[in-house]
């Protein structure tokens, strides 16, 4: 059947705007800033109950609850750090950055380096998530059932797109905020005033050191901007509407460090005003014995249960969104485009199950090998080196 001029013209107007409206759909297949930080604060979830439930060097005393109030001033400045990244290269992920202002050579060594961590990190979440149902409910079971487990469902989450993941990841962060925040105040009356206070100036010392792990736990907000890509910002570079959108972003990190803040707060009164700086700093699991050390019924028996399940879920949140990150960096690691990388997750996933075996046999192993070596490395690449990339961009006149 032929087709008259006018018709041809209908058609090409027609595919014209198929194009667009399939470009505008690529467009809207972003993740939004207030996501992104929801993503991040899922990882200081993880961390922080972590955290709270090993002995880092008599990492609690009495003081520690202060902490989060000192640890989140340096973060601010790093906010400021990253929100100048943002702004001179919108829509570039932080793989892109590097390469802009240290070439593709140092770029690629920067980030082979930043993909090593990210390799072990994932490793260490994966070995700590089958540990801690062994330790606390299954003591029967091998630690790699669950480990194994985690990395395949955190394979299909992958290899879907990061929006349908950040939706999911929104929808559910209010949640366990209610959980954990609900949790808290179950446990309120079980705090004793005398293990949180007399507080003086000479347990400023203690402050700061109990505010440094604190530091290295949140300095991987850097590895955010390793989406930047992704990520759904409006405006062209240097106009008004581009420096709104910008401190849309320094206003929302902001707002998610408080929150952090807060989150941490509320757990380290938890655990010491429960137990003391002494007891916890020897006590595995500090945070989970909290609610096996109430010895009651109904209610809170009912949150040991639902602890355990909500911590599960947030690992579940903090190893998929690694693997984005590492899928990110691999991509441009080796040149090669989105479909090829998917396919690549699967050996990579096995690489990580061999790395869970050389950080350490059992957990306290693995918790040494974070201390003295992931804890190290997460405030060197998270937050030393974002002042490192600005000085040098504004040497280079790229930043």
């Amino acid at each position: 059947m032929f087709l008259s001029k006018g018709d041809k013209n209908i058609c090409k107007k027609s595919r014209g705007v198929k194009f667009l409206m399939d470009n505008t759909k690529k467009t809207n297949r972003k993740i939004s800033i207030r996501q992104v930080m929801i993503l991040f604060f899922f990882t200081v979830v993880s961390c922080t109950l972590r955290i709270t439930t090993v002995n880092q060097n008599n990492f609690f005393a009495k003081s520690s609850w202060l902490s989060p109030f000192f640890a989140v001033i340096p973060m601010l400045l790093l906010i400021f750090i990253l929100d100048k990244l943002i702004k001179k290269h919108q829509d570039k992920s932080l793989t892109q950055i590097i390469e802009i202002v240290f070439g593709k050579i140092i770029g690629k060594i920067i980030l082979f380096l930043f993909f090593i961590h990210v390799l072990f990190y994932i490793s260490f979440f994966l070995k700590n998530f089958g540990e801690k149902f062994v330790s606390s409910i299954f003591p029967d079971v091998s630690p790699m059932f669950f480990i194994i487990l985690l990395i395949l469902s955190a394979l299909f989450a992958v290899k879907k797109n990061i929006e349908s993941f950040a939706r999911f990841a929104e929808f559910s962060f209010f949640i366990i905020l209610i959980v954990f925040i609900a949790a808290f105040f179950t446990v309120l009356p079980n705090i004793e005033i005398k293990n949180l206070y007399p507080v003086t100036y000479y347990d400023v010392s203690d402050i700061l050191k109990s505010s440094l792990p604190l530091i290295s736990i949140w300095s991987p907000l850097t590895f955010s901007l390793f989406l930047g890509d992704n990520i759904r910002y409006s405006g062209k570079p240097g106009t008004e509407e581009n420096n709104n959108t910008t401190d849309k972003f320094k206003h929302t990190a902001v707002k998610f460090m408080i929150i952090t803040a807060i989150f941490n707060l509320l757990c380290f009164i938890a655990v010491i005003g429960i137990f003391n700086a002494d007891t916890a700093n020897s006590m595995p699991m500090s945070y989970f014995m909290i609610f096996k050390s109430i010895k009651s019924s109904g209610i809170i028996q009912s949150f040991e249960t639902l602890f355990i399940f909500s911590w599960v879920f947030t690992d579940f949140i903090i190893v998929v969104y690694y693997m984005f990150i590492m899928s990110k960096i691999f991509k441009t690691l080796f040149v090669i485009d989105h479909e090829k990388t998917k396919f690549f997750m699967v050996p990579l996933a096995f690489i990580i199950l061999i790395l869970t075996f050389i950080i350490g046999e059992n957990n306290s192993e693995a918790e040494f090998f974070y201390t003295n070596i992931l804890s190290f490395s997460s405030v060197v690449l998270g937050y030393i080196f974002p002042f490192l990339l600005v000085g040098v961009g504004k040497v280079r006149r790229v930043l």
